[in-house]
């Protein structure tokens, strides 16, 4: 808004000012985003603003944020509770308390669309056959979140890479950031050589992971080798949007079940039963709530 500010500036004073624009090597950051991304914002100022001259990953936070909680709580009937809840707090709460409760409203409609591709209404599977089982699809599960990481982390050397660009050369931002997906190239190439037993895939992909080494210490630095093993690490960590949500369904079920049993007794156990329902579904909420808000804001 400088130029704004200059002719503002130069009108009131009807011209009789002089004024220079200095930019200097860190200027203040202030975030514009559209009214439905905007909220997102309150996530961004509990880590750091982006610097002046670096892409404001408020609209990113925006997609991936509800998605991570969504595929985490993944179920039709936790969604629309804390969907309803959030909307009966935003009128009672402080306003600088309801960007929170905006990203968690958007988040529980995530979670409503999560829990029809999983089949799952208060850990009930209310569709016979689901795009998604969380307790049988095991394998498929965990490979969908592993994808989202590999997908989600080098989108982030691909943005690390642009703001790389804006101060140094191609080549210079190439080797600092693109080299760490090339390098997962050549261990993907590897690995799938050893495992179809094929000499030229695995020469090819050891060439590969070893040019994108020497990448990685020509442009960072010989002291990031060092964190080679956590990229691997930081990618796996995405399974914990599988493992909670698995823990949440679980959970869910043993209540039911428990109440199932207290019902078919009958008389003073039915009480007992809808006790044990309420009780227990509203525990796991909670759980639910918290469990996926931190590990999708650590993602």
């Amino acid at each position: 808004k400088a130029e704004q500010l200059k002719q503002n500036l130069s009108s009131v004073t009807r011209e009789k000012i002089f004024v220079e624009l200095l930019h200097g090597k860190n200027p203040p950051t202030v975030l514009e985003n559209p009214k439905l991304t905007n909220p997102f914002e309150f996530l961004l100022n509990m880590y750091s603003l982006p610097k002046y001259y670096e892409i404001d990953p408020t609209i990113l936070m925006f997609i991936a944020f509800p998605l991570f909680f969504g595929f985490m709580l993944g179920d039709v009937g936790y969604g629309i509770v804390t969907f309803g809840l959030m909307l009966l707090l935003e009128r009672k709460l402080p306003k600088e308390i309801k960007p929170l409760l905006k990203i968690i409203t958007l988040a529980s409609l995530a979670s409503i669309g999560f829990g029809f591709v999983f089949g799952e209404f208060f850990g009930y599977e209310f569709i016979e056959h689901p795009l998604l089982n969380r307790v049988h699809d095991i394998n498929t599960m965990m490979l969908v979140a592993v994808a989202v990481g590999i997908v989600h982390v080098n989108l982030g050397f691909v943005l690390g890479f642009i703001n790389e660009l804006k101060h140094h050369s191609f080549l210079n931002a190439f080797m600092r950031k693109i080299s760490w997906i090339v390098l997962q190239i050549g261990v993907a190439i590897l690995g799938y050589g050893y495992l179809q037993a094929i000499q030229s895939l695995q020469i090819i992909g050891g060439i590969v992971a070893l040019v994108s080494i020497l990448m990685i210490i020509k442009g960072e630095g010989l002291l990031r080798i060092v964190e080679v093993p956590a990229l691997l690490s930081n990618i796996l960590s995405y399974m914990r949007l599988y493992a909670i949500g698995l823990a949440s369904v679980s959970l869910a079920a043993v209540f039911n079940e428990m109440a199932a049993g207290l019902f078919i007794k009958g008389g003073f156990s039915i009480v007992i039963g809808i006790a044990v329902l309420l009780s227990g579904h509203f525990i796991n909420l909670l759980l639910g709530l918290l469990g996926p808000f931190l590990h999708s804001l650590r993602l």
